[in-house]
């Protein structure tokens, strides 16, 4: 391998600080040329002058935790128990819908009201079937003991039981009818009965659409409002075939917002799809760390995505000490140093991650933190 050493040459204007050079002698032009290092030197020789006037830098090589990443593109999803519709049991008339898109609302609350004369007969036909049960009871129980008795034939007996237990089970069934729509069958009274009932909201989020009008007849099973919670949103992501088996819950993701360049938000990959689709890829799901930064994602929205895989211990240094010729990489290495200046070993090394301008390289022997390694201006001598 041939030794260089590189000169700088400057203008006579401005050796003629240092040297006194006249100011009739022709300037020489600025830049940087290679010439042969003195004897003996091994490798790149790079002198005191280029040191300070290329503002070159020493640095160690450090041990720390370096993760590859794998980047990735994704939307911001809501869970399924996140969006309810909101239909009704029984169909009925809208009325008190006073809602509009993007509104908030809290879990219970009445958002509007349905109205129907068949609510007043389902109210009516409880009552009278709950009132009988009474009668139908003693009627059974007395059947039963004349029976016990052999008093009373068998078939009377066995029709007090069967009108008995049909009205028990009409009263039942009606009595959980009532309560589909949000009418108490304990409390109700003759003095009570209604014809308006009120649709309360499943959940505490915002109105997504409203698919019904006031006045309007909602059919049984017809959708009148569509509500979303951002409870508990997360990221869906999406990766190739390839990445799948490097992927895994617990670990790290940084997402970012294309409208929000330079910030990013911290997630961690929560599940992981166990099926590969038509198109080769595989479903990631994750959560977002903070709740806080979690209440500023809109659902639909785009993000860019990079997953952290399993971290490695390996040495690295900074990323300017690498340099790439010929589609090699390369990193100087302090071997002696003499009056004049440095002397240099350029050793091959295999680039690994990256992380906050530090990136790994694989093992290389005798290389440890002892060794002085020019961390800035090497591209200017290989």
């Amino acid at each position: 391998m041939k030794s260089y050493q590189f000169h700088i040459l400057a203008s006579c204007a401005s050796l003629a600080l240092l040297s006194g050079c006249g100011e009739n002698k022709t300037a020489q032009p600025e830049g940087i040329e290679v010439s042969q290092a003195p004897a003996g030197a091994g490798g790149v020789f790079l002198t005191n002058e280029q040191f300070d006037a290329m503002e070159m830098a020493w640095g160690n090589p450090v041990q720390g935790d370096f993760s590859r990443e794998i980047s990735v593109q994704g939307t911001v999803e809501v869970p399924v128990e996140g969006r309810q519709e909101v239909s009704a049991y029984f169909g009925g008339y809208v009325s008190g819908l006073k809602l509009m898109e993007g509104q908030s609302v809290k879990k219970g609350e009445v958002i509007f009201y349905l109205e129907n004369p068949d609510f007043i007969r389902l109210q009516q036909d409880y009552l009278e079937t709950h009132s009988q049960l009474a009668y139908l009871q003693a009627e059974y129980e007395r059947h039963k003991t004349l029976y016990g008795e052999q008093i009373s034939a068998q078939k009377n007996y066995l029709k007090a039981e069967a009108d008995y237990q049909a009205a028990l089970a009409k009263s039942q069934s009606l009595k959980k009818q009532l309560g589909l729509i949000a009418i108490d069958a304990e409390r109700l009274s003759p003095a009570t009965i209604q014809s308006k009932v009120p649709v309360f909201s499943p959940i505490a989020g915002f109105v997504e659409e409203v698919h019904v009008t006031p006045g309007a007849f909602l059919p049984a099973a017809g959708r009148a409002v569509s509500l979303l919670s951002k409870e508990h949103l997360h990221i869906e992501l999406v990766l190739f075939e390839k990445d799948a088996p490097k992927v895994h819950p617990g670990q790290k993701v940084e997402v970012s917002l294309p409208d929000s360049p330079g910030e990013s938000m911290l997630a961690q990959v929560y599940l992981v799809g166990q099926s590969i689709n038509s198109e080769r890829q595989i479903n990631v799901h994750a959560h977002v760390l903070d709740e806080k930064e979690e209440q500023r994602l809109i659902p639909g929205t785009f993000v860019q995505a990079r997953v952290q895989l399993d971290p490695k211990n390996s040495w690295a240094l900074p990323e300017d000490a690498l340099v790439e010729v010929d589609g090699a990489y390369f990193i100087l290495v302090q071997q002696g140093k003499t009056a004049q200046g440095y002397e240099l070993a350029r050793v091959k090394v295999q680039p690994g991650a990256i992380s906050q301008g530090m990136v790994a390289i694989e093992p290389v022997q005798g290389l440890d933190e002892s060794a002085l390694v020019l961390v800035k201006g090497g591209f200017n001598l290989l």
